[in-house]
């Protein structure tokens, strides 16, 4: 396998986030067959799930890498269980939640991995820091890049995130 490029969403909303999105950008750079490139802007978001939450912050990293998404997958997840993630209740508060967005174009369904995610479209704070990055990707089901995902959002009516800051 030849060296791919995938985008990587993180978000979190327990505990110092920022701290956290930094320690998990540190880890997967260390690591053998992966290099972070990228980091995008971070952005304060309300949350999704069950009411009563703290806003989250999110953020995307761009890598690049030699090992499978599956195995990708697996190493986000020990990342999200060193930081102190539990999972609970669905869409509930986290530490951190580290997502694989896109994995050089491929799409995926299995039962473990859904490639490219499948909620990304809907979901202002995946596009918005996305768009700091690579405006210009492809969905590869939609044929639709992340720039214009997003200003579909924002035409339909949602509120455009506020600038974020670089961590």
């Amino acid at each position: 396998m030849g060296i791919s490029t995938a985008y990587l969403a993180l978000g979190g909303n327990l505990g110092n986030v920022e701290s956290c999105f930094k320690e998990a950008r540190t880890m997967l750079d260390n690591l053998p067959g992966i290099q972070v490139t990228k980091s995008s802007r971070l952005y304060r978001t309300p949350p999704l799930g069950p009411a009563g939450q703290p806003d989250y912050l999110n953020a995307v990293i761009a890598i690049e890498t030699t090992i499978t998404p599956q195995t990708l997958l697996e190493v986000l997840q020990g990342i999200e269980n060193i930081s102190g993630r539990v999972r609970g209740k669905r869409w509930g508060a986290r530490t951190l939640d580290l997502d694989i967005i896109s994995f050089n174009g491929v799409q995926i369904e299995s039962d473990t991995l859904v490639l490219p995610h499948p909620e990304m479209h809907r979901r202002q704070f995946v596009l918005r820091p996305l768009c700091d990055l690579a405006a210009n990707w492809q969905h590869p089901r939609l044929g639709i890049s992340a720039a214009d995902m997003l200003q579909e959002l924002l035409q339909a009516g949602e509120a455009p995130l506020t600038e974020g800051k670089s961590w």
